[in-house]
């Protein structure tokens, strides 16, 4: 399992955190942000889910000393929204946050769940970001959506929906940039985002393959074999998420 550390004051927001979660992930609370940071130094944590005004106001800098010092932690702030709080809220997406729940709004269990997906798969795509070279704009996008949308069901005409272009201007971007077509792309970006899920040894690849819509676990192996030679346990110990991260990178030619 996955650990997530918190630091939600409200009762009523942990509780449902630990419920949408409950037997996919260990969740510490926190009662301060110097809490945080301990779990995240003693504790292999992948989320934090952080009520941003704890302290009464927007802490930004606390948010971005969790950014700098645990890049690999996926920060979701979880807040009440009121009107005050709009410019804030706006500014979270600079501070380095990689998703936002609104109390009473997206909060049910499935939501919860969706969200802290979502944006644990945003966060692993920062590995490929500054790595990708100069492309087409709808390339390089391709590339990074197949990444943040690794849990949705994606095909190569969703993709190209997604991205507003039609699939065959879609393949032809790829290919003039050396990319993989889109159902090997999305192939990628959902071997991505499982090594980062088994990078913790508490989480399985059946697990992992379940979470991306694998059809087995053993149909996830066999993928794993056929893009990377490599097992899941092997992927874990060469680096899980930035091993897949290079392998993608020299199959595109962008190393």
């Amino acid at each position: 399992m996955g650990i997530i550390a918190t630091l939600l004051p409200e009762e009523r927001c942990l509780a449902r955190v630990m419920t949408a979660v409950a037997g996919q992930h260990t969740v510490i609370p926190c009662g301060t942000w110097d809490e945080v940071q301990e779990a995240c130094e003693q504790e292999p944590v992948h989320i934090a889910a952080l009520d941003l005004f704890a302290d009464g106001r927007a802490n930004f800098d606390r948010v971005r000393q969790l950014k700098l010092r645990f890049a690999r932690v996926t920060l979701v702030a979880y807040v009440a929204f009121t009107p005050d709080r709009v410019r804030d809220l706006f500014d979270a997406g600079r501070a380095g946050l990689d998703g936002l729940i609104v109390v009473d709004r997206d909060d049910s269990p499935g939501q919860l769940r969706s969200v802290l997906g979502h944006a644990e798969a945003r966060g692993v795509a920062s590995l490929l970001r500054n790595k990708l070279g100069v492309l087409h704009p709808v390339a390089r996008d391709a590339v990074l959506v197949a990444v943040t949308r690794a849990h949705l069901r994606l095909t190569g005409h969703r993709l190209a929906e997604i991205l507003n272009t039609s699939r065959r201007v879609l393949l032809t971007r790829l290919q003039d940039d050396g990319i993989p077509p889109p159902q090997q792309l999305i192939t990628w970006g959902r071997l991505i985002v499982a090594a980062q899920m088994i990078e913790d040894a508490g989480r399985s690849a059946d697990g992992a393959a379940r979470a991306l819509d694998f059809p087995s676990g053993s149909a996830f192996r066999n993928t794993c074999q056929r893009y990377l030679k490599a097992t899941p346990r092997e992927i874990r110990d060469q680096g899980g998420a930035a091993f897949v991260v290079e392998r993608f990178l020299e199959a595109i030619g962008r190393k």
